[in-house]
């Protein structure tokens, strides 16, 4: 019996993660605007004072659209390595486990940053955040169960972009057959290095602050390794995937004397 995706519950699980996570990430820019209406008198919440992008980038001397289109090149960066990685897995691997710890980690990952954000009002980087990523303006809160959401206003404790990256890293060298170590190097490096060039972009265009990239990207390195998030991805959505985890044991014949 080979492991086979249970593909009817990985999808219906796929979609409402998709969904979560835009009701969440709305969920969060919502309270952003709350907070400035019930704290702050209506006023805009001033970004924090990030040493690394004031001190040492000189962000503020960085035209408007040029910062734009740096944000955008964070996100074109981020949807093109999980787009790589998923047809290299159609291409090469198909291995069910793998793409279903991808599933499991966003599963585990998502709420748990999303709370935090909840728990914790945070001002955006970006001033006046919720005018420029046009976050709506009402009482009424029926957006955030609909809404895109292309931008999310509040969204600082954690780097979704930068998850995305080390998640889909993992994947990809965990695509690779042990015997071939080299090939595993280079596309841990090329995962490393393309993760780089993005938390470049976030840093230049002040899409996030310094603590939040480093603290997600130490965070969801260790989540990856973590055994919990294989064996739950194996019991939930691969079939048999338990039978060939077993590990084999030789067993004693019994002897007569």
């Amino acid at each position: 019996m080979n492991p086979k995706l249970r593909i009817c519950r990985f999808s219906v699980v796929s979609l409402l993660t998709l969904y979560m996570n835009l009701v969440l990430t709305n969920l969060v820019s919502y309270r952003q605007y709350w907070y400035t209406q019930t704290y702050n008198n209506g006023t805009a919440l001033k970004p924090l004072h990030d040493t690394f992008f004031i001190d040492w980038v000189h962000g503020y001397n960085i035209p408007t659209p040029s910062t734009i289109t740096l944000r955008d090149m964070v996100d074109v960066c981020t949807y093109v390595w999980v787009l790589l990685t998923i047809i290299a897995w159609f291409a090469f691997s198909r291995k069910s486990v793998i793409i279903a710890k991808g599933l499991m980690a966003q599963i585990m990952l998502i709420p748990a940053f999303s709370v935090a954000q909840l728990m914790t009002v945070v001002p955006d980087s970006t001033p006046n955040c919720l005018e420029v990523f046009e976050i709506p303006t009402t009482e009424d809160m029926s957006w955030v169960y609909w809404k895109w959401p292309q931008r999310a206003c509040g969204n600082m404790l954690w780097s979704s972009d930068i998850t995305q990256l080390v998640v889909f890293t993992a994947l990809a060298v965990q695509m690779v057959p042990s015997r071939r170590t080299k090939l595993s190097n280079m596309v841990w490096l090329l995962g490393e290095v393309w993760t780089f060039v993005t938390i470049i972009f976030v840093f230049s265009s002040r899409y996030q602050y310094t603590v939040d990239v480093i603290s997600t990207y130490v965070v969801v390195k260790l989540s990856m390794t973590n055994p919990t998030i294989e064996f739950l991805a194996r019991w939930f959505f691969v079939r048999n995937g338990e039978y060939f985890e077993r590990v084999p044991m030789t067993e004693l014949t019994s002897a007569t004397i």
